[in-house]
């Protein structure tokens, strides 16, 4: 058991078996300790070297993600997103997410992906009643750091894996939940209500090959005095890309506790923040809307950065255990797909989590 004033991560390494089901290869969990100058509820993380698993045998093709500096293995998991228009030369960042599956799902705030209409950087088409097609030429990916490791890997050249600085993963798809609302004046354009300010995505299959390093999510409850700590990027500017450009946002750490809990946020409207939601007293700048929110020991991701108010220790998060029983693009709920074991998604059972 971590101290309680220890803030750490439980990292896995997925692998497929020989039945070419995911399964957990290793895990470990590594501990994210204020860099010198910072204090310890907001901070920059120090960086020790970490080794993920002590047997790379049957991961090869993922042993570049299970070693390296403790920043470099979060931001395999926690990673900057980013949106950009064919033809562009620069992507635009617009906030954090986080693997949730060995396969590539991926959650954030829907706000993050409702940025480039928000600001005017693309149209909507309506294509039903509840869904919308993005501009055509518009595209969402995520930002993977690369390992310098695999510069001197041994690997047949050219290899322009072995040469890159990181790896740009776009979306396969998005998946939010709100409507439409028709402004009663003739000067207004319609509005968009979010019903949760959660987002589901589904990244590209690994370019590095293997599997996506995804944080822990279950169906368990939060209360009033938990620990809350969210991670993500507080500083990021756009990207270049071609490429030619070192990338390294550094991620900001953030610890406060749960003040407020309002599980019924949509009846019984008590906050701001769309759904059901909760209130933490902890410093949230600008782009860390759609981190993870790691409540109480650390294991499990219970909610999403939704919003904060700037220069104060006060901010909001989505809850993460109501979205888990809404159907997905093909159907199944993340609920089913974490029993079906399909995508990679750890299954917790147990009091205290």
């Amino acid at each position: 058991m971590q101290p309680p004033n220890e803030i750490a991560i439980l990292k896995s390494i997925w692998r497929k078996d020989e039945k070419v089901a995911w399964t957990v290869h290793d895990s470990q969990t590594l501990t994210l300790k204020p860099r010198a100058g910072f204090d310890a509820r907001y901070f920059k993380v120090k960086n020790d070297v970490n080794l993920l698993t002590s047997h790379p045998g049957k991961i090869f093709e993922n042993v570049f993600a299970t070693f390296g500096t403790t920043e470099f293995l979060v931001r395999q998991s926690i990673v900057p997103i980013v949106s950009w228009h064919d033809g562009d030369k620069e992507a635009r960042s617009i906030g954090t997410g986080f693997f949730i599956s060995a396969s590539g799902l991926l959650m954030t705030a829907a706000h993050v992906i409702r940025d480039p209409v928000d600001e005017g950087h693309t149209q909507l088409t309506r294509m039903g009643e509840r869904s919308f097609k993005f501009d055509e030429s518009l595209r969402f990916g995520i930002i993977l750091p690369a390992n310098p490791a695999m510069k001197n890997a041994p690997f047949i050249k050219p290899n322009p894996i072995q040469d890159a600085k990181w790896f740009l993963c776009p979306f396969e798809w998005i998946l939010h939940w709100g409507q439409k609302v028709e402004s009663p004046l003739l000067t207004s354009k319609p509005d968009y209500k979010l019903d949760l300010d959660i987002a589901i995505c589904k990244v590209r299959d690994n370019i590095v090959g293997g599997s996506y390093q995804p944080l822990n999510i279950g169906p368990h409850s939060l209360k009033v005095g938990d620990r809350a700590v969210a991670i993500g990027y507080a500083e990021m500017k756009n990207i270049p890309l071609d490429g030619n450009e070192e990338y390294e946002p550094e991620l900001v750490v953030s610890v406060g506790s749960v003040t407020h809990v309002y599980p019924d946020n949509i009846t019984d409207r008590q906050s701001t923040t769309p759904g059901p939601c909760f209130d933490f007293d902890a410093k949230i700048p600008g782009k860390m809307s759609g981190s993870p929110i790691l409540v109480g020991s650390g294991i499990l991701t219970k909610g999403v950065v939704s919003r904060s108010w700037q220069g104060e220790n006060l901010a909001s998060g989505g809850l993460i255990a109501p979205v888990l029983g809404l159907k997905l693009i093909r159907g199944k709920s993340l609920l089913e797909l974490i029993d079906g074991g399909t995508e990679g998604i750890a299954k917790f059972v147990g009091a205290g989590l």
